[in-house]
This record gives structure tokens, sequence and C-alpha cells, in this order.
């Protein structure tokens, strides 16, 4: 696999990324896989869930045409915040919290059955495109990588999006042993891996500047503030990244797509123009890149 599409972390800013990779496409790119990471996990695993489909169907493949379905995808089914996750009440926050059973400041139920609802192993398997998410164990601390492949793909899918504090844990199988979280903890983007894999043109779609800039935030407000130390976290574990990764090998093509501006989105209110807002910043940007 020499062309590796790589999808950086960022919640529901990964809005951005599905608009950039509907403007690739219709230039032409072609990734061999695509490996993510949080709300780039979900990304690549939609694009190469659609691309699946259309193999199944016999149909002539289209890499433009998976792009506009992940562009309709967020524009369609990640509306608002109650599509992707429920808070609990403040009943149920300190019950969890004094029998030490926390589980997270929301409930990610609906985002599970969103996944399962869009996302079928079966069309993954059929796609031509690898396919690759992490998710850190909170246990050792380590990055896991999984391809779709694996019989417990969708709930990795889940643990690479589950946001520290916020979203409750994952575990696979109910193993505590095997207790996942958000692969942003590590791996921002997961460069390296590309690497590693044999990546020797890289196209990198990130959610965030390169410094934090703008923006303002209730640091009362328990969500925000999870939100805002995690955008800060993110951005300087994406920023070390990168520069390592395009320091380590002068034979690499390595290209990092960042949004011009800060991506200012209300995690807890946000609705459908927020998401096309983001989703036509990401292609006006994708459209000036040149490969």
């Amino acid at each position: 696999m020499s062309n590796i599409l790589v999808l950086a972390g960022g919640s529901v800013k990964g809005a951005f990324q599905a608009g950039v990779i509907k403007a690739l496409m219709e230039k032409g790119y072609r990734p061999d896989a695509i490996y993510g990471v949080s709300a780039g996990s979900l990304n690549a695993a939609y694009f190469v869930n659609q691309i699946g489909l259309q193999a199944l169907a016999g149909e002539p493949i289209s890499f433009a045409q998976a792009a506009q379905d992940l562009w309709d995808f967020w524009e369609t089914r990640i509306t608002q915040p109650d599509c992707l996750s429920k808070p609990f009440t403040i009943f149920q926050l300190g019950w969890s919290a004094l029998t030490k059973r926390f589980k997270g400041l929301v409930s990610t139920e609906p985002l599970r059955l969103l996944i399962e609802d869009v996302i079928s192993i079966r069309n993954l398997h059929a796609s031509p495109i690898g396919l690759k998410i992490g998710a850190v164990n909170i246990m050792d601390g380590n990055m896991h990588y999984i391809d779709h492949s694996h019989d417990e793909f969708l709930t990795y899918l889940m643990a690479s999006s589950a946001v520290p504090i916020l979203m409750p844990v994952v575990k696979i199988k109910g193993e505590d042993r095997r207790s996942y979280l958000d692969g942003g903890l590590r791996d921002v983007a997961p460069l390296k891996k590309a690497v590693e894999d044999g990546g020797k043109n890289i196209v990198c779609i990130a959610c965030h500047m390169e410094s934090i800039e703008g923006g303002s935030f209730d640091s009362g407000d328990l969500l925000a503030l999870v939100d805002r130390v995690m955008d800060i976290a993110v951005n300087e574990i994406l920023n070390a990244d990168i520069r390592e990764v395009m320091s380590m090998n002068q034979h690499l093509k390595i290209r990092a797509i960042r949004p011009p501006q800060p991506l200012t989105i209300d995690i807890q209110k946000f609705n459908k123009m927020d998401i096309r807002r983001l989703l036509e910043l990401g292609y006006s940007v994708g459209q000036e890149i040149e490969l």
C-alpha cells in the first residue's frame, strides 16, 4: 500500500474532513487504504463501506460517489447532538459516581445504533480499499490498531470515538483488560502507523490548525471544558506527530491538510447548518489542494 489517506480525530469537526475528501476524490485522488482515529475512524469506515457497497452491487467503483455519500451522511444523519449521544441526568451521574460505576457524562447509545445502521461488515470485506482504525487500551496505555477483518471491528470503532470522561469506556467482549478509549489519546493522526505499513504517499486531513487560537467557552460547563482540554491536547500531539514523520524519511511524500481557521462548533448545541458550514469549508480547502 503506497497511497494512504490518514484521517485525524476531531469529534464533530470531522464534517470538515468529509468536505475535503469530497473535493480530493473529485480531483481524482485514489487511496489504497484509509487509516483513521476518532472521528477520522468513522469517516474512514463509512467511506470504505460505500466502496464495498458499490463492489457488491457490481457497479464501477466511484470514489467521487463514495465521497458524496459521506457528505450526505454528515448532512442528513449527524444534524444535532442527540444523533450521537444523550446526556445523563444529574441523578444518574451522581449515582454512578457514588456506586463507582461511572460511564461517562453522556450515553453513546445513539452513536452505536447509527454505526450499526450505516456500516456493514459485509460491505467492508467487499471493499478493495484497505482500512485501519486505532484506539487506546487504558489498562496498559498502548495504541491498538485493527482492520475490518477483526470480528469486533464495530466495537473498536465505538472505542476509537469514545472521548475520555465525556463518553464511557468501551470494553471488548466485556473484558476489563480490553478497555478502550479514543485513539487520539496517543495517536491523533495514525501517520506513524501508515509509514510502518509501507505508505510512501500520505495525505493527512486534520481538524485542527497548527496553533490553538480564537474562540471562547464557558470553563464552568463541564462538557465544554472537556472538549476544550481535548482540543489543546489533540493539537499538541498532532503537531508533534506531523513534525516527526515529516523529518524521519526524505523519500516520503506527506501532505498535511489543515483548516485555515479554528473549526468552532458547540458539541452540545450544533445543528445542521453548523455541519453544512464545516462541510463547505472543507470542500473549499480541498479544492485548493494540488496533489
